[in-house]
């Protein structure tokens, strides 16, 4: 990336992003599944049918073979998850209440999610983890143009910011880091979105030891966090 640093127009901006669009404890009480169950045991009727335990359990393990050992445990709490939804919803049928209590549409739960990603966002940019564009190029003192190149080579990548601004990874700044690296990395991931690769980035993996790939470089784990992406890249 170029080192000359120049004043940002309104078309230069623009560039960059359409590059960066190019680019994109819980409580101590009984689970609702077991409440349902409990119901259900205690109900006169019970079940009108009976499936094996084994049946559920090969259910579960075709479902984890399906993903990578590293997203397995998120994949496990995501099932809890939907399962207390499902057994919430049942409940409130089982002990007479309205039928839509308890329940969340597909909308709702989405609606929940971009909220929370919002927030983080919010919190990203205020720890100064994630910098506004211009942030960005005067820590690297690179003019727009060369960001803009650097995005569409997949070197960098940037994410939309809590107010649908693109923002970028602080890291890339970062002396502690070694840029050229980082972008190596970024390149090996390809067209994945900015969200998905700064996941890669800053969550920690158990194929690292449980640490980060940020983390891991800086402990000179280059090749387990280049393979690391290979793998992330190509699920």
């Amino acid at each position: 990336m170029s080192n000359t640093r120049s004043p940002a127009s309104n078309d230069d901006t623009g560039t960059i992003d359409e590059a960066a669009t190019e680019t994109e404890h819980a409580p101590a009480t009984p689970s609702l599944a077991r409440q349902l169950a409990d119901t259900l045991a205690a109900s006169a009727t019970g079940l009108g049918f009976n499936i094996a335990q084994d049946t559920f359990q090969e259910a579960y393990a075709s479902l984890l073979d399906a993903v990578p050992r590293d997203d397995r445990p998120a994949l496990l709490a995501q099932m809890r998850r939907d399962l207390d939804i499902v057994a919430e919803r049942e409940l409130n049928l089982a002990s007479g209440n309205d039928a839509q209590t308890g329940h969340v549409s597909t909308r709702q739960f989405m609606r929940d999610l971009e909220e929370q990603e919002r927030q983080q966002r919010e919190k990203d940019l205020t720890s100064h983890s994630l910098l506004p564009g211009a942030e960005l190029r005067a820590r690297l003192e690179v003019t727009p143009q060369a960001l803009s190149a650097a995005l569409k080579a997949r070197r960098l990548f940037a994410l939309r910011g809590a107010s649908g601004e693109y923002v970028y990874p602080a890291f890339f700044a970062d002396p502690r880091h070694d840029r050229h690296t980082l972008e190596k990395i970024s390149k090996i991931l390809g067209d994945l979105p900015g969200a998905a690769k700064w996941d890669f980035f800053t969550i920690p993996r158990l194929s690292l030891g449980g640490k980060s790939p940020l983390e891991a470089l800086a402990k000179g784990k280059l090749d387990a966090v280049i393979a690391a992406a290979h793998a992330y890249a190509d699920e």
